[in-house]
């Protein structure tokens, strides 16, 4: 029998952040900028690309904010700190990717308020130790930029019938999940499966 890590360790970590608690697909977070967006494997990854600059920098700087600080204060800080990180995070987006994100709009510097760096930073991060903290943003960050483009390249086969620039010839192409409803669609889908897999992997280990 498979003995179930413990709940620190650090492959439970990785396992909780990447798959278990996934941002976007079990814990709903940061779902706007993706459904809005992320319409196809390009766009997915400029999402991708912003949110992993701007999340992993605020995230390590705010680490440093003294707890003694009233928690309203704290937030405040960790919001100032993301509008400090979005200006280079800006700069080198629009170098590399520039077309991204422009098309990502509003939704580029809503960033910096994202829910994993306004909730998990207090409930979760900040009460690990530094390397523990660390290992669980750095993946995190890479399971929520899986399930984005992920969802970025199924919801442009299904949505236009292509992959890039390259047209795969469907028979059937369904146009509406190009639109945010057929986003939030896919994505509830998606995070269906999710499930299944979860409880899969618990019978599973639990033999």
């Amino acid at each position: 029998m498979e003995k179930i890590p413990e709940e620190n360790s650090c492959k439970n970590i990785i396992f909780n952040a990447v798959l278990k608690k996934n941002p976007i697909l079990v814990s709903g977070m940061v779902i706007a900028p993706a459904v809005m967006t992320a319409d196809s494997f390009s766009s997915a990854v400029t999402l991708s690309a912003a949110f992993s600059l701007i999340t992993f920098f605020t995230l390590l700087i705010s680490s440093f904010v003294p707890k003694k600080i009233v928690y309203t204060i704290r937030i405040i800080m960790y919001a100032f700190i993301g509008a400090l990180v979005y200006v280079p995070s800006a700069i080198a987006l629009e170098y590399f990717i520039p077309d991204g994100i422009e098309q990502m709009g509003i939704f580029f510097p809503l960033l910096i308020i994202n829910s994993l760096i306004v909730s998990r930073s207090e409930s979760i991060f900040f009460l690990e130790t530094k390397g523990k903290m660390m290992l669980d943003i750095i993946f995190c960050i890479i399971g929520y930029d899986a399930a984005v483009i992920l969802f970025g390249i199924i919801r442009e086969i299904i949505g236009s019938g292509a992959a890039g620039e390259k047209i795969i010839g469907m028979p059937v192409v369904f146009s509406a999940f190009t639109e945010p409803f057929g986003g939030f669609i896919l994505l509830g889908a998606m995070a269906a499966l999710l499930r299944v897999l979860l409880a899969f992997i618990k019978k599973v280990r639990q033999k």
